[in-house]
């Protein structure tokens, strides 16, 4: 096993992690991927603790990278999305700010929406796939929507 008893990667885990998650968001600019990226950092961190000198600045140089990782990604992500989005159509590719308003939404939000308004399906076709009932379908539109509106008025002043 290890050299070190594991409570001590326990307590570093312990002793950081607020902190650790707050850098890996900041550079994110979002709290669930900061965190998911800060957990991910923490687990590489886990696999060396026996054999890192300073685990603290190896934790955070992983960190830095698994942001600028999600970052390619997310970019590659969107690219894709707006290329699907497009192909056999004659319709332009999906506007950025829409995309990024979408992602803001929650999952089952961002489903009820996108299954309605771009794939055209009923309240029980979409209750169906989300496992809910109708009427629940009914108020992720409602709450999407507003989220959607809100974010876009705001997206659109901001570049004015």
């Amino acid at each position: 096993m290890t050299s070190r008893p594991i409570s001590t990667f326990e307590q570093f885990y312990a002793s950081t992690w607020r902190q650790a998650a707050r850098w890996a968001s900041a550079l994110t600019g979002d709290v669930t991927s900061g965190e998911e990226i800060a957990q991910n950092a923490f687990l590489a961190v886990a696999e060396r603790f026996d054999r890192l000198d300073q685990p603290l600045p190896y934790l955070r140089r992983t960190i830095v990278n698994g942001a600028r990782m999600s970052h390619r990604s997310d970019t590659r992500r969107t690219a894709r999305e707006q290329r699907a989005a497009s192909v056999g159509t004659n319709e332009p590719p999906l506007d950025l700010d829409l995309l990024a308003a979408l992602d803001r939404l929650t999952t089952d939000q961002r489903c009820a929406v996108v299954l309605r308004y771009w794939a055209d399906w009923t309240d029980a076709e979409i209750a169906n796939a989300l496992g809910c009932r109708a009427s629940t379908v009914r108020s992720h539109l409602k709450r999407g929507m507003t989220r959607l509106r809100t974010d876009l008025r705001t997206d659109t002043e901001a570049s004015r």
